[in-house]
């Protein structure tokens, strides 16, 4: 097995999740902006609970995909993440077409639908190294 071999899944994986602890400080950082949003959202659930929820898979779903510590579980967790707040928060479909408020929706919900991919694959590739050839956390 090459170089390229044993960095590539690991620098993949980094790649894939790079955005969501950024996004979770952003939720931090604006908290009553992130709180409004998650209310307007139409789900049955108040938004500060939307938001630690979202936001603990941000931060432990990324460590574990990144670290390879129940990777197929957060992969999919992931998955369903973003479809979620795809369709909830990038509804283009209620702007007219190619309008600004619909450019502005479209492209971050097929980002999101991209994500999805991505994270399916992790979920079902099942010899997947872990970070640099380094030995899995949940191997040792």
């Amino acid at each position: 097995m090459g170089m390229i071999d044993r960095w590539l899944p690991g620098l993949a994986r980094f790649c894939l999740i790079l955005l969501f602890p950024f996004s979770a400080l952003d939720k931090i950082f604006d908290y009553s902006s992130a709180v409004a949003q998650a209310n307007a959202s139409g789900m049955p659930m108040p938004g500060w609970l939307l938001l630690l929820l979202g936001g603990c898979l941000e931060v432990f779903g990324s460590l574990g995909i990144l670290f390879d510590v129940y990777r197929r579980q957060f992969a999919l967790l992931f998955c369903f993440y973003c479809i979620v707040t795809g369709v909830l928060f990038h509804n283009f479909w209620d702007y007219p077409f190619r309008s600004a408020d619909w450019m502005d929706n479209f492209w971050p919900f097929l980002k999101n639908f991209g994500l999805v991919g991505g994270f399916l694959f992790i979920a079902t590739n099942a010899r997947m190294q872990p970070i640099a050839g380094a030995i899995s956390l949940r191997r040792r």
